[in-house]
């Protein structure tokens, strides 16, 4: 299976799933907060995540991925170049997932202290 495969099968329909759960409650500061922690998960990630590749604790095979989008960076630098576009990708995915599953759970907590 393909990484683009996996979030396909897996990680995707989730998204679509929690975000028809919870979209009469989304609002745009819903929206604003998922944008800084998309942003703040992306900085914080993807040094650590790159130079974790880029010295072998863990790695992406062959064949499996769409690519990678720095890899002209890969031999100036440890930190950008090592991990494919869908790694950028599940970084945004979970983010994504986190704060859909955040939004479901603080309306069903104001649903419950309603009743």
């Amino acid at each position: 299976m393909t990484y683009w495969g996996y979030h396909l099968l897996f990680t995707l329909p989730l998204i679509v799933v929690l975000f028809f759960m919870v979209r009469k409650q989304l609002r745009l500061a819903h929206y604003v907060c998922w944008g800084i922690t998309c942003l703040i998960v992306m900085v914080a990630t993807t040094p650590w995540d790159n130079f974790a590749a880029a010295i072998g604790i863990w790695g992406f095979g062959e064949g499996v991925s769409l690519g990678y989008p720095f890899r002209d960076w890969s031999e100036r630098t440890l930190l950008l170049g090592h991990i494919p576009f869908e790694e950028y990708a599940f970084f945004l995915i979970q983010t994504t997932l986190a704060c859909l599953l955040a939004v479901w759970l603080m309306s069903k907590r104001q649903s419950h202290r309603r009743n």
